[in-house]
């Protein structure tokens, strides 16, 4: 077989290889100088992270992770404060406690905090939020059951699975797409993407319980799930992407939850190392090259070596 012809069957095999490839990560740990453990929680675009951390004091206090430095968050006369989400504007939500007060939630928007109470509720989470302001969370009704809402400007409105005992929603995109989780009496926590009115199941195949906790506008998720087996390290991260499941590992970690995604692909969450103590962590995908920068230098290799046939023989 002449080179050329061998070189350009080599170079289309490989190709063919390569768009089976999954993307890897390049991980980073997070930890708020001086903590005793970090937890990331949310990013946006602009890379922007929250999270929550603790101190020797065993206080909890949020934070915000920006062009490389940590701005400590705490709602005023909070006792904990657990930022859960943050948008491009900026925009965090999460939520607090203050003694023995049940769980609230809250907006920090230009600096101001707002507590936000969904009607008739014994107490509120709020757990994302998108670029247009809508907030998603969980509440808490005067029989202790747990419910899902959506805060916009129409107000509040409940999120509950068809059938189901308990729901919670967890994150929401620029789509208005929801991710959340629902419990039946009888079997383990399922996921649930809301899109369009409908609702469809998600479950990471062969897992004890899934948790969607974060989406992109791409309708990538992120979340957690359990295996069978004992201690922290049956915990894992997920992602799915165009209908599979990948798992999200940081490596040497005894337990990974990932809790948000932005639409570069980066997620942020938790883990926690051999000696129990946990870590904050930033995924970052690796790109992969693209078909076509992959042609370009193949075909380059290609033609250098036919003009290196075609001088030598010249020389001769």
């Amino acid at each position: 077989m002449k080179p050329v012809l061998w070189g350009l069957m080599s170079l289309v095999l490989f190709l063919g290889a390569t768009q089976e490839c999954k993307a890897d990560y390049i991980f980073t740990t997070l930890d708020v100088p001086g903590a005793t453990s970090t937890g990331a929680s949310g990013i946006n675009d602009l890379g922007q992270i929250v999270g929550g951390y603790s101190n020797p004091d065993t206080t909890v206090h949020g934070f915000l992770l920006s062009s490389g430095g940590y701005t400590t968050l705490d709602v005023p006369d909070g006792r904990t404060t657990n930022p859960r989400g943050i948008n491009a504007s900026g925009q965090i939500v999460g939520y607090y406690q203050s003694g023995i007060i049940p769980l609230r939630a809250f907006l920090l928007s230009e600096s101001i905090y707002t507590t936000l109470d969904a009607p008739g509720a014994t107490s509120t989470q709020a757990l994302g939020i998108n670029d247009f302001g809508q907030i998603v969370g969980l509440y808490r009704d005067a029989s202790f059951v747990s419910h899902g809402f959506l805060l916009s400007v129409a107000g509040y409105t409940t999120i509950d699975v068809p059938g189901e005992a308990v729901t919670g929603a967890n994150a929401i995109n620029n789509f208005r797409q929801i991710v959340g989780s629902y419990y039946s009496n009888s079997e383990n926590f399922h996921g649930f993407l809301l899109s369009s009115g409908g609702y469809t199941t998600l479950d990471v195949p062969g897992a004890l319980g899934t948790l969607p906790l974060g989406i992109n506008d791409l309708g990538q998720i992120v979340g957690t799930y359990s295996n069978d087996g004992p201690g922290p390290s049956r915990i894992h991260g997920f992602l799915l992407s165009d209908g599979g499941y990948t798992t999200i590992d940081v490596p040497g970690s005894t337990l990974t939850r990932a809790y948000g995604i932005n639409n570069s692909g980066q997620i942020v969450g938790e883990y926690m190392d051999a000696g129990f103590k946990s870590h904050g962590f930033l995924a970052t995908p690796v790109p992969e090259p693209s078909a076509a920068l992959l042609l370009s230098i193949g075909l380059i290799a290609v033609l250098g070596y036919g003009w290196r046939r075609v001088d030598s023989k010249e020389k001769v």
